[in-house]
């Protein structure tokens, strides 16, 4: 069914999506290293507006950081897929592209994915059970710059913070930890 077809029967706009050229992006992330797609393949042509209207997240980002002068990035590794796409978009509105940096992902005792569909790792939940030192010091010891899972502040963390510390994979939280 062709798109205008579609929007003269729904009433709605189509979606915009961005026609990918034949090209690869590679980057380096600041964490994981080197990283590159090659665009009709691994990601393919991808949205920009949804149909009601709405900025998809990769055009969103891309525009929100750049407006706020953002030069480093950091987030899960869910979404080192994304940096590629976003990269080219930067080129296209020619915008200066933030350093990324991609943290792994935490992951339950059972080893899935932590989601906001799980009350009990929820920092609400964590909150009612333990301070915020505590809190902080359980993670930076998942994450490999705490010796110990002992209470640290924020500000006590970032001596001891480094990328090399930190692993690569994703982190399975320990039965009892929390």
């Amino acid at each position: 069914e062709q798109a205008a077809e579609r929007a003269r029967r729904t009433g709605r706009a189509p979606a915009l999506r961005l026609w990918v050229p034949e090209e690869e992006i590679t980057f380096i992330d600041g964490h994981m290293g080197e990283y590159g797609e090659w665009l009709p393949a691994d990601c393919g042509d991808f949205l920009l507006r949804r149909s009601d209207g709405i900025f998809a997240y990769q055009l969103a980002v891309v525009v929100d950081d750049a407006a706020m002068g953002v030069t480093e990035v950091v987030r899960g590794a869910d979404l080192l897929a994304s940096t590629p796409r976003q990269l080219l978009l930067y080129r296209l509105l020619r915008l200066e592209a933030p350093a990324f940096y991609h943290f792994p992902l935490l992951l339950g005792s059972d080893g899935q994915r932590l989601s906001k569909r799980n009350a009990d790792a929820g920092l609400d939940t964590l909150g009612e059970r333990y301070t915020a030192s505590e809190i902080l010091g359980k993670l930076a010891y998942l994450a490999g710059f705490n010796p110990s899972a002992e209470p640290r502040s924020g500000e006590s963390l970032l001596a001891d913070f480094a990328w090399e510390k930190v692993p690569r994979a994703d982190i399975r939280i320990p039965e009892g930890l929390f």
